[in-house]
């Protein structure tokens, strides 16, 4: 099997530290002008923008038992 040479991994400084600073974000994190514009984007304007969009479009489309010459768009007879 391999794994005979117990002793031969040599970790890479780079990924150590950046694993070390992956985990312990939340240590630093800091409301920044960047951090409060994602946050609001991410949590309030997306959100907001996905609901109206839908809302808006949910009943403007009738599919079920169209003919050829009836529109698509419109309340159903």
């Amino acid at each position: 099997m391999a794994g005979g040479h117990h002793g031969s991994y040599k970790p890479d400084p780079a990924v150590e530290n950046f694993n070390l600073w992956r985990e312990q974000n939340y240590l630093r994190f800091r409301w920044t002008p960047a951090n409060v514009r994602a946050a609001i984007l991410g949590v309030v304007v997306f959100p907001t923008a996905l609901y109206t969009v839908v809302n808006l479009t949910t009943s403007r489309w009738f599919w079920n038992a169209k003919l050829k010459d009836q529109p698509l768009a419109g309340k159903p007879e």
